[in-house]
This record gives C-alpha cells, structure tokens and sequence, in this order.
C-alpha cells in the first residue's frame, strides 16, 4: 500500500554571479550577462530528466545586481514533507557542477513543501467513472 503523498515544494535557489560589475562598460552588459544565466539554467534544468520532468510552471528569476534569486514549484510524491524538500534539494545539488559552469556560485537552497491540491483528481474520477466508483472497499 502506497502511503506517500504528492507535494508541492517551492524551491527558492540563491545564486552570485561571478561578473565584475565595476566600470560603466561592465554595469551596462550586466542586463545581457542576467539574460544569458537565465537561458543557461533553464537549460540546465531542461536537459535534467528529473528537473526537466518535476518542475511545475516558469522558473522566476529575481535579479538584485550580481545576486540572483531563482523561484519555481518542485512537485513530487513522496513520504512526508521533509522528505519531499530534501528530494528538491538533493535534484538541485546534483546539478550544481553544470550551473556554476556559467560563472555563478550557488549560494543556497530553500525548499519548503505542502500538500498539493488534488481535488482536480478527485473530480476527473467522478466524471469519468461516477461518485465513490473508485473508493476501495
């Protein structure tokens, strides 16, 4: 018996930008620099079967000069909360080596997981299959 649930864990990723912003040549390419880390991590997580597969929705990037804050929704099924937040860290950790290829150092990772919203499933199953059809008796 399956005893897991599934989970949505908000996955906040704190980067540095390795990029010397000083001197006005350099503060003005800093927009292009933001735009090129932001194709290169979605990347990153596009070409990572469990990332690719078990991310939610658009990744949000926050830029506040060479720190760059990175927001999306990790869903999973899993034991218990804890264990869901650690599984998204743990996807994030495993790719650490091909995002700070770009020049960057990860910073830290925030996973916070709740229990997702299935009443869409429950309401798929009433109409394809009547009220308490599927309900193990």
């Amino acid at each position: 018996m399956d005893t897991g649930k599934d989970y949505d864990v908000r996955t906040r990723v704190s980067f540095k930008l390795d990029f010397d912003g000083s001197g006005e040549l350099n503060l003005l390419a800093l927009p292009d620099v933001q735009r090129a880390f932001a194709g290169h991590v979605q990347n990153v997580f596009q070409q990572d079967d469990t990332l690719g597969s078990y991310v939610q929705g658009d990744l949000t990037f926050q830029f506040d000069g060479r720190r760059v804050d990175l927001e999306y929704t990790f869903t999973c099924h899993d034991e218990s909360r804890e264990e869901a937040e650690s599984f998204s860290d743990y996807c994030v950790k495993s790719v650490r080596k091909d995002l700070e290829s770009f020049g960057c150092k990860l910073l830290q990772t925030r996973c916070t997981a709740e229990e997702a919203d299935m009443t869409w499933l429950d309401q798929m199953e009433d109409a394809v299959f009547g009220p308490g059809e599927m309900e193990m008796q």
